[in-house]
C-alpha cells in the first residue's frame, strides 16, 4: 500500500474527522451519537484554536484514513523545565485494510512534526484494545510506563453501597482550607514517594521529580483546579485527602453530567485505617447533586483502591496504557 498523504488538521477542515468522534466511558454513559459528535467537535475545535496545538490528517483518494492531535502539557512543562507535549487524539479509521501500516506511518509523522516544532517529549495514552496504535508507538520508540483501570460510578443505578456516614474511629472529615496547602503537600510527598505510576516509571524524570509532580498536583487542586478537597483529620494532623471535580463546562453544555475523582493520598502512618473509603464516600455524596456519574482512574496494581471502589459500587469501565517518548537526548 502506498503511504497516505498527510496535511494539517485545522478548525477549517474538522469535518474530515467527524467520524472519529468519541466519548470516554460511553460504554456506560450510552449517549446518542449526535450528542457525542457535538461535544467532541467542540472540544477538538477548542484544542486547535491554541497556536501551540497541532493536528494532522491522513488521506488517500479523498478518504480520511487517520488523524492525530497533539498539544502542550503546560503543567508538566513548567515543572520539569522541558517542552512536554501530549497526543490528545490519535486514530485509524475502522474497517481499513493495512491498519498497522497506516498506524505506523501516522505515528512516525507525529514524531517528525513534533520534533520539528522543538518538542522534547510526547505522551500518548491508548485504550488497551487499540493494538494497531500500540504497536506503532512501540515501533517508534515509545515506552510503556503504566496501565490504568478506569472506574465509573452510576448514581442513576441507585445509592452507593456501605454506610455513607462511616468514618473510622479517631478521625474526622472536613473540607480543606487555604491554610492546609503545605500540610497537603507533605502528605502527598509521603504518600507518593514509593508510588508506581508513569512519572515514577520514567527514568528520565527520576523518582524525586516524580514525587514533586504529585506534590504540585494537590497544590494545584487547592489553588482552584479541583472543586472540592476533603481531608481526614487525626487530631490536628491531616492523615489523608481526596480531590474532586464537578462536570466540566464542556460536558454541561452538552448535557453530560460526569464528575471526576482527581487524586487521593493517605500518609503511610495511616495506611489500612479505612481513610480512603471514608474520603471516597464523602466525596461521592458531595458530587451527587451535580453529577449522574463519577469517573476515576487507578493503577492496575493498586488493588487496595480497586477493592475500595468495588465495595462502594463502582465498576470497571475500561483500561488505558500510558506511553512516553523523549525526542531529545
Amino acid at each position: 500500500m502506498a503511504a497516505p498523504a498527510f496535511s494539517d488538521l485545522t478548525s477549517d477542515n474538522l469535518e474530515l474527522v467527524r467520524d472519529f468522534a468519541s466519548l470516554s466511558f460511553n460504554n456506560v454513559l450510552k449517549c446518542p451519537r449526535a450528542q457525542v459528535e457535538s461535544r467532541w467537535m467542540e472540544e477538538v475545535a477548542e484544542l486547535l484554536s491554541n497556536e501551540h496545538t497541532a493536528g494532522l490528517v491522513a488521506e488517500k483518494d479523498g478518504t480520511t484514513l487517520a488523524f492525530a492531535i497533539w498539544a502542550p502539557l503546560p503543567w508538566e512543562s513548567a515543572l520539569l523545565g522541558k517542552s512536554m507535549r501530549g497526543i490528545k487524539y490519535i486514530g485509524v479509521a475502522s474497517g481499513m485494510r493495512d491498519t498497522d501500516f497506516i498506524a505506523d506511518k501516522l505515528v512516525g509523522e507525529v514524531v517528525y512534526r513534533a520534533s520539528a516544532r522543538d518538542a522534547a517529549f510526547l505522551l500518548c495514552k491508548t485504550t488497551s484494545a487499540d493494538t494497531a496504535i500500540i504497536h506503532a508507538l512501540e515501533s517508534h520508540g515509545f515506552l510503556l510506563m503504566d496501565t490504568l483501570l478506569n472506574f465509573i460510578f452510576d448514581f442513576r443505578a441507585g445509592g452507593q453501597k456501605g454506610d455513607v456516614s462511616h468514618v473510622p474511629e479517631g478521625f474526622a472529615l472536613r473540607l480543606a482550607k487555604a491554610s492546609d496547602i503545605e500540610s497537603l503537600v507533605e502528605v502527598a510527598r509521603a504518600s507518593f514517594a514509593e508510588h508506581f505510576g508513569r512519572f515514577h516509571a520514567d527514568p528520565r524524570i527520576g523518582r524525586a521529580a516524580a514525587t514533586r509532580i504529585y506534590e504540585e498536583w494537590i497544590r494545584s487542586c487547592a489553588n482552584g483546579w479541583a472543586d472540592c478537597i476533603l481531608v481526614a483529620m487525626h487530631g490536628d494532623r491531616i492523615a489523608g485527602y481526596s480531590a474532586w471535580k464537578k462536570p466540566s463546562a464542556l460536558d454541561q453544555r452538552h448535557g453530560i453530567r460526569l464528575g471526576h475523582f482527581s487524586i487521593a493520598g493517605v500518609h503511610p502512618d495511616f495506611f489500612g485505617r479505612g481513610i480512603f473509603g471514608a474520603l471516597t464516600r464523602d466525596g461521592m455524596e458531595r458530587l451527587r447533586s451535580s453529577a449522574d456519574w463519577i469517573e476515576g482512574p487507578t493503577h492496575i496494581d493498586d488493588r487496595a483502591v480497586q477493592r475500595g471502589w468495588l465495595r462502594l459500587g463502582w465498576q470497571i469501565a475500561g483500561a488505558q496504557h500510558s506511553f512516553h517518548k523523549w525526542l531529545k537526548p
